[in-house]
């Protein structure tokens, strides 16, 4: 009885007593001949291209966004993503955005999605080349994997062109609209491809979710790694055992959402850190609100964000519309607003007592470097 019962014990998943799946080590993980994931611990940008007053590449900003995301906490980037305007791209331009992030030192995930399956290989045949530390791919979103088998066998045929590298499925079924189970899809990817490392789940908002994305960090005892693809629910993904966050709001304010991570890492939930940790996560949502509402549909203010934080990124390509000068001038002032309201330790505009949990904002204690900007 005693054996049965420590055989069944050995099969279960082993969790803490804070709830989230224990560390495993990569070799219990994966099999010889199998490329383990990252594993990262902390953030990375969805860095911006940037872009000319002519809407040409900008490389020479890419030492300028390093030198910020640096200064800020920030050691990895995802190029080419969404932030980064992957299909306004075209190839060369995509292979010129990596080797210049590449040059600069930074851990470096290569996003390689493309409509065309040809296109994508080739972006992850040059990824290897250049020195990326992984891969990410979207699916085409034209014709689109109907089925979890189709989307495995189509990533899988991607990953295969960089053996080399981890390779993770870019999960954003709200612009691909390819929206089937992340765990359906991995049970399918998982004898098909190697260097299969994961998942960066940004579809935490379509069901089913952040359930989801839990089952999948912890099938077959914690095998592959979750990305967290939305940093407005750091504070969930970490609850549930997520270490690695990906996100656009750390082009300029790694530094708040590093001070999410570090409390969480060194104090847990507890009833202590929680009303800090909440109020954290609350000033990153206000963050999100000073530029999200402002402008135009189709316009990228997020971008101007950047540039207000003191690093010239430009405007968007087209088909996204520049900003005039109405728009800017609401954008800087919601950029001061922000950055005076953190400054004197207050609730945020539009938090009332009750959404704030009644509690001021002493636990931001660092001052925010977007925030230093010149013209504040």
């Amino acid at each position: 009885m005693q054996m049965a019962m420590a055989a069944l014990c050995a099969a279960l998943l082993v969790v803490d007593v804070a709830g989230r799946a224990a560390p495993h080590s990569a070799d219990t993980m994966n099999a010889p001949g199998q490329v383990a994931p990252l594993r990262i611990n902390g953030m990375v940008a969805a860095v911006f291209s940037p872009f000319d007053d002519t809407g040409e590449l900008n490389l020479s900003a890419v030492h300028h966004q390093h030198a910020y995301l640096n200064a800020t906490g920030v050691q990895w980037v995802f190029t080419c993503g969404t932030t980064g305007e992957s299909l306004s791209l075209t190839m060369a331009e995509r292979k010129s955005i990596l080797g210049a992030w590449v040059s600069t030192g930074a851990n470096v995930i290569a996003h390689v999605g493309a409509e065309s399956i040809k296109d994508a290989r080739e972006l992850a045949v040059n990824a290897q080349h250049a020195g990326a530390k992984a891969i990410a791919a979207m699916p085409p979103t034209f014709f689109k994997p109907a089925s979890a088998a189709a989307l495995a066998a189509t990533i899988a045929h991607v990953c295969a062109a960089a053996p080399a590298l981890p390779c993770y499925y870019y999960h954003i079924p709200s612009m691909t609209g390819v929206s089937l189970p992340m765990l359906d899809f991995v049970r399918h990817i998982e004898p098909l491809a190697d260097n299969f490392a994961g998942v960066k789940y940004t579809g935490m908002y379509t069901y089913p979710g952040m359930m989801d994305a839990q089952r999948v960090l912890n099938y077959a005892g914690g095998k592959y790694e979750v990305l967290s693809g939305r940093e407005e629910m750091m504070l969930e993904a970490l609850s549930i055992g997520i270490t690695g966050h990906v996100g656009s709001q750390f082009n300029f304010a790694g530094d708040l959402f590093g001070e999410i991570i570090r409390l969480f890492s060194s104090e847990g939930l507890t009833p202590i850190s929680q009303p800090v940790l909440r109020n954290l996560q609350l000033v990153a949502l206000d963050l999100i609100d000073a530029w999200q509402p402002v402008g135009l549909p189709g316009q990228n203010a997020a971008m101007f964000f950047m540039v207000l934080a003191g690093v010239h990124v430009g405007d968007a390509r087209l088909p996204s519309v520049p900003l005039d000068e109405r728009v800017k001038g609401a954008l800087r002032l919601s950029f001061n607003n922000f950055c005076n309201s953190v400054a004197r330790h207050t609730p945020l505009a539009g938090l009332s007592p009750k959404n704030s949990l009644e509690l001021a904002p002493a636990s931001l204690e660092i001052p925010l470097r977007m925030c230093a900007a010149n013209y504040l």
